[in-house]
């Protein structure tokens, strides 16, 4: 995918698109605007849209972000399919992009489908093993339960857990972005939105990303 992306044509839209969104204007429209301007695909308009943002917002997000140190004792809260999608990304070799949060995330969208895959396992014992070496005291993953197939990843996640002695839960929940959002405990996401609103955060595919070998693209 990263051959399909024009990083020099990137690296100017960026520019624009932050001049604008710095003076107040609407990400979504601003966003169309450089996208028609420069002609962006679909793949390219979501890496600006995930990874561009004001500079207050971003300052915010950065002064949250903890390392694995900081998490021996402590109990986390896990947004179960962002982090999984981002991971599986990692390990299908598709590009991470290093946003201005210094936050790492795909560049794929959304989508209300879930379809687990060989990879599925494999990384989710990356994440629960990460969260085993960092000492933590438990570990609540949180599944969206509008996705398909949540339950069964939700099932394969508490079977994981046990099977590692780790100390936790997995299970569905239809507002999991205001769960995290409001749990007051740490929480491991990439979702701005919950960012923002957190009290502190581990970037859980950040710290894989050497070891995985990611290929990291930063405008």
């Amino acid at each position: 995918m990263s051959s399909q992306l024009r990083i020099d044509v990137l690296r100017e839209a960026r520019l624009d698109l932050k001049f604008l969104l710095e003076r107040g204007y609407r990400k979504q429209s601003v966003l169309k605007l450089v996208g028609d301007k420069y002609q962006l695909s679909r793949a390219e308009r979501s890496l600006l849209f995930r990874s561009v943002m004001p500079e207050s917002e971003a300052e915010i997000i950065r002064s949250k972000i903890i390392g694995p140190e900081q998490l021996v004792g402590r109990r986390i809260l896990v947004d179960g399919f962002n982090v999984l999608n981002t991971v599986e990304a990692m390990l299908r070799g598709e590009p991470l992009i290093l946003c201005d949060d210094e936050v790492l995330r795909d560049i794929r969208e959304k989508h209300s489908k879930y379809r687990p895959s060989n990879l599925s396992e494999n990384a989710l014992k990356m994440i629960l093993e990460f969260l085993k070496n960092a000492h933590v005291a438990e570990v609540k993953v949180l599944y969206e339960s509008q996705i398909s197939r949540s339950g069964e990843v939700a099932g394969l996640t508490r079977h994981l857990l046990s099977e590692m002695g780790l100390r936790g839960d997995a299970r569905t929940a239809k507002t999991v972005d205001s769960i995290l959002a409001k749990s007051g405990e740490i929480i491991a996401t990439s979702d701005s939105a919950i960012l923002l609103r957190c009290r502190a955060f581990i970037d859980i595919p950040k710290n894989l990303a050497q070891a995985v070998g990611a290929r990291i693209i930063r405008l």
